[in-house]
C-alpha cells in the first residue's frame, strides 16, 4: 500500500519493433528468432565503410503511429548518432533521433476510477534495435546474436502524467491496442517487440517539484510493469521517510522476488554525445504525404467503443472488452 502522504509519478518510454519486411537501414530480413547471426550483413554488423540507407516504410509506420496518437508530424526531421559502448551495439553508436524527432506532442486517453484522463506524449522517434545478448547457463560467457541488430523501432515517450501503476497499465495497453489496429507491429511482448522503460519517482502530495526518478529498462509484460512500479515507489518512500535520498539510477527488477536493485547510475542525454548522422540525409515530408497516411488509418478503438455502444446497445465495459482486441472487434 502506497503511503497516502506521497504521490507516485510515472512516465513510460515504450519501444515498439516495426513489422517492416526488412531492417531499418539495410535489406536484411526483419523476422523474429531463427538461427543466430544468419540475417546479417556488413551494415547491421557495423563493418567499417558500410553505409546505411533508411527504409522508407519505417518512416511511414512511424508517421501512422504518430497520427493515431494525435501527434503533430514534423515536416523536417533527421537521424542522429547516440554514442555508447555495449557488446550488443557493434558500431558503438545507435542510429536514433534526438532534437528533431518525427512526431511531437500527442496524447491518448485512458479510463481511471476517477474517469477519463489524458496522457500526453512528448515525442515518437525512430531508431534501430540492438543485438540480442544470450547469457550461457554453464558459465561459458555471453553470446551475441546480431539478427536483431538494426531491426526498426519507434520509441513513444510519454510525459510523467501517470500517478499509479494502474494508470501505467491502462496506458501501455492503450498504446498496444492502437499499434495493433494500425498494423505497424505485432506487439508480441513475449518476443520483445513491445517493451517499456519505466521511470518512477515520488513526491509529497501537494508538491509541484518532481522527485529524483529511477528507470527500469526493457520491461516486457503488463504484470511486471505494475509490480515494478509498486515496489519501486514503496522503496523510494521508505528511503525518504528514513531520511535518505534517491539517486538517479537504472534499476533491475527481479521477477522472482518482485524487488528492484541498482544496476548502474542513469545517464543524461549529454552523456550520449548526440550528433547528426553524417551518412543519412534529413527526412522531409510533404503535407500531402501525411494526409494520405492520415486517411489510410482504420477506425481506432475509441471511435469503435462509441459506435458499438450506439449501434449495438453495448455497455461501456462490454464495448471496451470487444475493442481491446483487434481480433475480437472484427468478429
Amino acid at each position: 500500500m502506497i503511503n497516502e502522504n506521497y504521490e507516485v509519478v510515472v512516465g513510460l518510454e515504450v519501444h515498439c519493433e516495426l513489422s517492416t519486411k526488412t531492417k531499418a537501414f539495410c535489406s536484411c530480413e526483419n523476422k523474429f528468432g531463427g538461427t543466430p547471426n544468419t540475417r546479417v550483413c556488413p551494415i547491421c554488423l557495423g563493418m567499417p565503410g558500410a553505409l546505411p540507407k533508411l527504409n522508407e516504410n519505417v518512416v511511414k509506420y512511424a508517421v501512422k503511429a504518430g497520427l493515431a496518437t494525435n501527434c503533430s508530424i514534423a515536416e523536417k526531421s533527421k537521424n542522429d548518432r547516440k554514442n555508447y559502448f555495449y557488446p550488443d551495439l557493434p558500431k558503438s553508436y545507435q542510429i536514433s533521433q534526438f532534437d528533431e524527432p518525427l512526431c511531437n506532442h500527442g496524447y491518448v486517453t485512458i479510463e481511471t476510477p476517477e474517469g477519463e484522463k489524458k496522457i500526453n506524449i512528448l515525442r515518437i522517434h525512430i531508431e534501430e534495435d540492438a543485438a540480442n545478448l544470450n547469457h550461457d547457463n554453464f558459465g561459458r560467457g555471453t553470446f551475441v546474436d546480431f539478427n536483431r541488430s538494426g531491426v526498426p523501432l519507434i520509441e513513444i515517450v510519454s510525459e510523467p502524467d501517470m500517478r499509479s501503476s494502474g494508470e501505467a497499465d491502462a496506458y501501455i495497453r492503450k498504446i498496444k491496442s492502437i499499434l495493433e489496429y494500425i498494423e505497424v507491429s505485432d506487439c508480441k511482448m513475449e518476443q520483445g517487440s513491445l517493451r517499456a522503460d519505466v521511470n518512477v519517482s515520488v513526491r509529497k502530495k501537494g508538491s509541484k517539484e518532481f522527485g529524483t526518478r529511477t528507470e527500469m529498462k526493457n520491461m516486457s509484460s503488463f504484470r511486471s510493469i505494475v509490480r515494478a512500479i509498486d515496489y519501486e515507489a514503496e522503496r523510494q518512500i521508505a528511503e525518504l521517510e528514513a531520511g535518505g535520498t534517491i539517486s538517479q539510477d537504472t534499476m533491475r527488477f527481479d521477477e522472482v522476488s518482485g524487488k528492484t536493485s541498482v544496476m548502474r547510475s542513469k545517464e543524461n542525454a549529454d552523456d550520449y554525445r548526440y550528433f547528426p548522422e553524417p551518412d543519412l540525409v534529413g527526412i522531409k515530408l510533404s503535407k500531402e504525404y501525411v494526409e494520405e497516411l492520415r486517411n489510410s488509418l482504420p477506425e481506432l478503438p475509441e471511435s469503435r467503443i462509441k459506435r458499438y455502444m450506439a449501434d449495438y446497445d453495448l455497455s461501456l465495459k462490454a464495448a471496451k472488452f470487444v475493442t481491446d482486441s483487434k481480433y475480437y472487434s472484427k468478429l
